[in-house]
């Protein structure tokens, strides 16, 4: 293929890359097709770009990249949540290189061309050198806004196409998930301004995002984790307990736990076993805002573990967003869902984020090593094929997507890759799904 940037693969060549149980190991190293994912997943959906909560004030930014393009998420002063791409309209150059600030403007270091935070030129030195013409239609050059922005519950999401479906219609049944977690709020909102840690991954992007939700690993990968935490929590033989796993659809998948946590009926089993006594304002808290019976099921059955196409995870209380660089390297950023006002929460919540996805973190520093030896192994290139086939006969469809009872079944990675490959083929952004990820 040429023109990689222009034009989506034909179908048959991406039919030939994906089938249902099983997929080519060339599609975590290819650089070809790296960058038909760059164009048609990042550069034509919705990608997640960051929360509202960080950037609460009026001129409050920070910048990240969507498919390798650079972006500023910022507020302006008239308090609107914006997504600018980051370039001067002048002559290219990136315009704001710090990862976060305040500022009602942005000056280019290159010739001074200053925009206000809502994109507008308002300043060309030596303006004098252009002519009366230039100067007339300046108001035209802005930064570029990315073609849509939206939100659901203060999630914020970009697509840098002008034409699609909707955020609603891309977040289907995932958008459950964020309600499950928000329920964990006495007043529905998060605080996402902890700080964001990064991990480079020696892997491809999507081995990191779909191992998120492979129920299969943990008893080999996380072998010492678990022997050692293992009554904090819940079984993770998979014969043992009620957790499923679960393609919600359109690329959305997530284990979940809520029926054995139901089952137990505990309340906090997912935080630790924390007691009631040990957070009481957080405890009155949501009581006043929710009544004691939302309180006790929201504390029982805790936060999703849901994985939001395409690079967005819900670790429970955790909030991982992942950038692809390359073929073979990924950044992943993780931070705390923080519960603003609840210093008591947050300071347990912060300790076990450090616990687990910090520097020298239990579970993210197994992962990471887990994929670069993923990606090593797929330098050699025999047998052609990644085997997906693990509770294949099992998957039941019902209202919530599609289901296995058996925690590692590889259904959530069968729903990834079908996604994956209908994007890839040109064959999803052009029709139409419901927000219940029924198609019209």
């Amino acid at each position: 293929m040429t023109e990689l940037d222009t034009r989506p693969a034909a179908r048959t060549d991406v039919d030939d890359l994906v089938r249902h149980d099983r997929v080519r190991g060339s599609v975590y190293t290819d650089p070809e097709v790296f960058e038909l994912e760059m164009e048609q997943i990042f550069r034509r959906g919705w990608v997640y770009v960051g929360h509202e909560s960080e950037i609460p004030e009026p001129g409050d930014y920070v910048t990240r990249r969507i498919g390798g393009q650079p972006v500023i998420f910022t507020r302006g002063k008239d308090g609107e949540v914006r997504v600018l791409m980051n370039r001067c309209a002048h002559r290219g150059n990136r315009l704001c290189n710090a990862e976060a600030g305040n500022s009602t403007t942005f000056r280019c270091p290159y010739h001074g061309w200053t925009f206000n935070n809502d994109g507008s030129l308002v300043g060309v030195p030596m303006r004098t050198g252009y002519d009366k013409e230039f100067l007339a239609k300046r108001s035209e050059l802005s930064l570029a806004p990315t073609a849509r922005t939206d939100a659901y519950r203060g999630f914020v999401f970009a697509s840098l196409a002008a034409e699609g479906i909707t955020l609603a219609e891309h977040l289907g049944r995932s958008t459950k998930a964020i309600d499950r977690l928000l329920a964990l709020s006495p007043d529905g909102t998060l605080d996402l301004r902890a700080g964001w840690m990064k991990h480079q991954h020696m892997s491809n992007w999507k081995m990191v995002m779909e191992n998120n939700v492979d129920g299969y690993h943990a008893l080999f990968t996380h072998e010492s984790v678990y022997s050692a935490v293992r009554e904090a929590k819940v079984s993770h033989v998979p014969s043992k307990v009620e957790v499923y796993v679960r393609d919600l659809g359109q690329g959305h998948s997530e284990i979940d736990y809520s029926a054995e946590y139901t089952r137990l009926d505990e309340e906090f089993v997912w935080f630790g076993r924390a007691p009631r006594a040990k957070l009481p304002n957080y405890v009155a808290s949501m009581e006043r805002a929710h009544g004691p019976e939302d309180t006790h099921s929201a504390f029982v059955v805790g936060p999703p573990h849901t994985l939001i196409f395409p690079n967005l995870f819900l670790a429970e209380m955790n909030i991982m967003m992942v950038e692809p660089i390359a073929p073979g390297e990924t950044i992943a950023y993780t931070t705390p869902a923080l519960i603003p006002g609840q210093d008591e929460l947050n300071g347990r919540m912060l300790r076990r984020t450090e616990g687990a996805m910090g520097p020298a973190g239990f579970l993210i520093a197994d992962d990471g090593e887990i994929g670069a030896r993923n990606q090593l192994g797929l330098a050699a290139q025999k047998p052609d094929w990644i085997v997906l086939a693990r509770g294949r006969d099992t998957d039941a469809a019902d209202e919530t997507g599609l289901v296995n009872h058996d925690k590692s079944a590889e259904t959530p990675q069968r729903g990834w890759w079908a996604h994956w490959a209908e994007v890839l083929g040109g064959r999803f952004n052009t029709r139409s799904t419901t927000p219940d990820g029924e198609t019209r």
